[in-house]
């Protein structure tokens, strides 16, 4: 999971449950940090590679012993919920790698 920093990072410092955010409000700190890092390209890419990754696993990316985001039953589940959150809000749409 190395190569998704970008990833971790937002998913570590806006999404984690120590934090609290509404949902709501967590999508709008990351749309807001990524216009104001210059990040929003990267996320992207990022996300456009992880969700082509066979390999990834969700459920660990969102729980891991570094931070939780959310613990969910099925990686089906971690995904969609991984493309609600990042990736639809800074592309107004479904992605189309599935």
């Amino acid at each position: 999971m190395e190569k998704y920093q970008n990833i971790i990072y937002v998913l570590k410092n806006i999404f984690v449950v120590d934090l609290g955010f509404p949902e709501d409000m967590a999508i709008s700190l990351y749309k807001e940090s990524l216009q104001s890092s210059g990040k929003l390209g990267d996320i992207k890419q990022e996300l456009t590679e992880a969700f082509s990754d066979k390999d990834i696993s969700w459920k660990e990316m969102l729980l891991n012993d570094d931070y939780e985001v959310l613990d969910f039953d099925t990686e089906e589940e971690a995904k969609e919920f991984v493309e609600r959150v990042l990736w639809e809000p800074i592309t107004n749409s479904k992605p189309e790698f599935k």
